[in-house]
C-alpha cells in the first residue's frame, strides 16, 4: 500500500505527483576557444502534489491524518525554518529525501470537514563549507630583478623558497644544496653563500 509522509502529516496517496529536477551546466564562453559546458551536480528536487484530507472515519481503512490537524501541521511547517523528512513509498516513483514546504495551498470544498491541499516541497541540502587553512610561509627578498649567481642565505629562508624564487621551481632545490656543498639541504643558515645554477 502507498504511503505518504512529510514530518507527522499523513497524507492519502495522491492521484498525481510531479517530480522536477533540473541539472545545473554553466555555459562558460572562454576567448579562441569558444563555448563550453561546465558540468555540475543536479539541482534540488521539486515535488508537489494535491489531494484531500478526509472527514474523519470516511478512510478507515488507511492511516491518513484528521484534516484540521493536518492543516496546522502544514501552517507551522511553512513558517519553521528547518527541513522534515519526505517519503513516499509503495509506488513506482519512490521518493525519500529531507525537504522544505515552499508552497502550500488550503481550501474546503463539499460541505464536509474535509481540507483539499496542493503543495510544493524542495529538496533541502545542507551547505557545506570548505575550510581553507592559511599558513604563513617564508618569503624570499631578492636583490636584483635578473636570476643572481650567488645568494646570501637571510633568516626565514629554504632552499626550497630560493629555488621557487630564483629559477622558478621549488623542486630544483637539490641543485642549489649540490652546487653549494650542501650536505643536508634542511640545513642553511643566516649569512651563507649559495651558488645558483643557470635557468
Amino acid at each position: 500500500m502507498a504511503t505518504v509522509t512529510f514530518g507527522d502529516v499523513v497524507f492519502l496517496p495522491p492521484e498525481k505527483v510531479s517530480f522536477s529536477q533540473s541539472a545545473a551546466h554553466q555555459r562558460v564562453a572562454l576567448m579562441e576557444v569558444g563555448d563550453i559546458t561546465q558540468l555540475c551536480p543536479p539541482g534540488q528536487q521539486v515535488v508537489t502534489f494535491s489531494g484531500f484530507f478526509p472527514q474523519p472515519g470516511s478512510y478507515p481503512f488507511q492511516s491518513v491524518s484528521e484534516p484540521a490537524a493536518a492543516a496546522a501541521s502544514l501552517k507551522a511547517m511553512l513558517a519553521d525554518k528547518k527541513p522534515y523528512s519526505f517519503v513516499m513509498s509503495g509506488v513506482q516513483l519512490e521518493i525519500r529525501m529531507q525537504a522544505t514546504l515552499e508552497e502550500l495551498e488550503l481550501w474546503q470544498e463539499g460541505g464536509d470537514e474535509s481540507i483539499c491541499y496542493r503543495v510544493r516541497l524542495q529538496e533541502y541540502r545542507d551547505a557545506e563549507a570548505t575550510v581553507l587553512q592559511i599558513t604563513e610561509s617564508s618569503t624570499v627578498r631578492t636583490e636584483e630583478s635578473q636570476s643572481p649567481q650567488t645568494y646570501t642565505v637571510k633568516s626565514g629562508d629554504t632552499l626550497w623558497a630560493i629555488a621557487r624564487q630564483y629559477l622558478g621551481d621549488g623542486s630544483r632545490y637539490g641543485e642549489i644544496a649540490a652546487l653549494s656543498g650542501i650536505g643536508n639541504p634542511n640545513l642553511i643558515y643566516p649569512g651563507q653563500q649559495l651558488t645558483l645554477p643557470e635557468e
